[in-house]
């Protein structure tokens, strides 16, 4: 009897499909450069083993001279599951903050977990979610040679302000300092809301009062965290979920954390990686090449970074051994 094979349809949300072809060959990590698109140092990939054997992308960045040197680890917004093009993409065309953390000193890392499943969170019942892939990039980046392990922070917006707090809930200590940047913490303190999951319905600018959140189950989530470790929450005042923000900060200083606050009037979620750069177009030895030609940032999101900066480089880059 000839074998049958069920025809699927096996793309995924989230950016992720299956191919049958290519091989792995190691070791996992190689250098991608692109040809005068990008000056300094080149874009690496690596590949980073998860826990339950699948490979979650970083695309990085080493700055130039003698290492170890201090690095950041920064996750977007959204669900993972957006893969490694992506995340190159964006390193090179929307690399305003990458930029600046490079010409302080530090390694950039930008990562991501796998596609979210956020009403799993809190649940013993399921298997490996999105932010116990940034564990594994966590403790990778830590064992890389370049990289003092001591000096590894964390940076990221929206759902990657979250990821953050799911990640330090559970290991506890080990990242220098944390900047989650709009935090969209809503499995994390378990956010009461009526309706379905939709902006429209997560308006909450204004700050929410404790009945709104689970605040046992925060405080419980909270409480192993270290003392000692710094945490700036970054907010934006006309957010539909300032509020949730806030509360994030409110409860992390109920707990006795170490945490500050800072807020800032921007039009745009997200803002904080700058605008995507112009394109131009140029021939390079017979090959059309579509290149950056930069871009314009303004004055809010200069200065959202020379604040991030200063507080990374005083517990980060310039922290005492």
């Amino acid at each position: 009897m000839p074998e049958h094979r069920e025809e699927r349809d096996l793309a995924r949300p989230g950016g992720w499909s299956h191919r049958t072809e290519g091989s792995i060959i190691g070791p996992l990590n190689y250098t991608l450069q692109v040809p005068a698109a990008v000056e300094g140092p080149p874009i690496q990939l690596h590949l980073v083993f998860t826990q339950d054997g699948l490979y979650s992308p970083v695309v990085m960045r080493i700055p130039e001279g003698e290492g170890p040197f201090p690095a950041v680890i920064s996750m977007h917004g959204g669900s993972g599951g957006l893969g490694m093009s992506f995340l190159v993409d964006q390193m090179l065309h929307r690399s305003y903050a990458f930029d600046r953390f490079l010409a302080e000193g530090y390694v950039i890392c930008y990562t991501e977990g796998r596609m979210e499943w956020e009403w799993f969170y809190g649940r013993e019942d399921v298997g490996i979610l999105d932010h116990k892939d940034i564990i594994s990039t966590f403790r990778y980046v830590q064992n890389l040679p370049f990289v003092d392990a001591d000096r590894v922070a964390f940076f990221g917006v929206s759902h990657g302000g979250e990821l953050q707090m799911k990640v330090i809930s559970e290991i506890h200590k080990g990242p220098a300092a944390l900047v989650p940047s709009e935090p969209a913490v809503i499995e994390f303190l378990d956010l009461q809301h009526d309706g379905p999951r939709t902006e429209k319905a997560l308006q909450y600018n204004d700050p929410l009062p404790d009945e709104k959140v689970n605040v046992p189950l925060a405080l419980k989530r909270l409480e192993p965290i270290s003392p000692d470790l710094p945490i700036l929450v970054l907010g934006r005042d006309t957010d539909h979920m300032q509020g949730l923000f806030y509360k994030l900060y409110e409860l992390l200083e109920r707990a006795g954390k170490n945490v500050q606050w800072k807020t800032y009037d921007h039009p745009t979620h997200a803002y904080h990686w700058g605008p995507r750069k112009q394109e131009k177009v140029r021939e390079f030895h017979g090959t059309i090449l579509t290149l950056d030609s930069g871009y314009e940032v303004d004055d809010i999101t200069r200065q959202t970074l020379d604040d991030v900066l200063a507080f990374m480089n005083k517990h980060v880059r310039d922290k005492a051994k």
